[in-house]
């Protein structure tokens, strides 16, 4: 929603407080986590010992092993979750420095940076209109989840000249399958453009759907023309 307010002009202050508050309230959550987790790794023994004593007529085996569930559980949803909204606007050494010094403190020691480039309509793969789907890959959910598809460029057509694709570049697949949403895209555009490309598709399963998992050790970080971060950088 709240992107959808800043892409209008007329209710971008708005939509840019709610974007706001929201990088706000995430990082309060995750200074707690990376806090919880910092202070367990000091407790060590000592906290052990007093547990005993506490739980001393409980099963303390079991309370161990709920611990340790919580704490997984807890890792789990920072790692499907975290992003780096402190990052937004920086340089790309800058934001790197940010969340190298942020991994630490949750204890990872390496990770994967994988750098994109905002997209331009000089690079390759610019024919192609990117469907995104839901986690099972058989329905086309789109960026907001309301089923628009979106093709940022203009096309150049060899016969019909400079034109807009689609609806204002949008296409609604809303509860297609992701092959018929890429058919009728291709029907709508049936000439080349005057590179001599056929309009193409990429079909995108969010990351964490079938045959795309989740990993924790590997951060994207999306680039402006300027070298700066246009979005928060996210572990996925």
């Amino acid at each position: 929603m709240a992107r959808v307010l800043v892409q209008n002009q007329e209710t971008v202050g708005e939509g840019r407080a709610i974007m706001e508050r929201a990088n706000a309230l995430f990082r309060e959550v995750k200074e707690q986590i990376i806090a919880g987790q910092r202070e367990a790794r000091k407790s060590g023994e000592d906290d052990r010992e007093l547990l005993r004593k506490k739980y001393a007529s409980h099963n303390v085996e079991q309370v161990q092993e709920d611990d340790s569930r919580t704490l997984d559980v807890a890792r789990r949803i920072y790692e499907t979750m975290v992003t780096f909204p402190e990052c937004l606007e920086r340089l790309f050494d800058d934001c790197l420095a940010i969340i190298n010094d942020e991994l630490g403190d949750i204890g990872l020691s390496t990770i994967e940076v994988v750098v994109h480039e905002k997209r331009n309509q000089a690079q390759e793969g610019y024919n192609k209109v990117v469907i995104i789907t839901n986690e099972l890959g058989d329905r086309v959910t789109g960026k907001l989840g309301d089923g628009i598809v979106n093709y940022p460029f203009l096309w150049h057509d060899s016969l019909s000249g400079v034109r807009t694709l689609g609806v204002d570049g949008k296409w609604n697949c809303h509860d297609l399958a992701p092959e018929d949403c890429c058919q009728s895209i291709k029907t709508g555009v049936p000439n080349k453009d005057t590179q001599g490309n056929q309009i193409e598709c990429h079909i995108f399963v969010p990351f964490g759907g079938i045959d795309n998992p989740r990993r924790n050790d590997r951060v994207f970080i999306n680039l402006s023309p300027d070298g700066r971060v246009h979005e928060p950088p996210v572990i996925q």
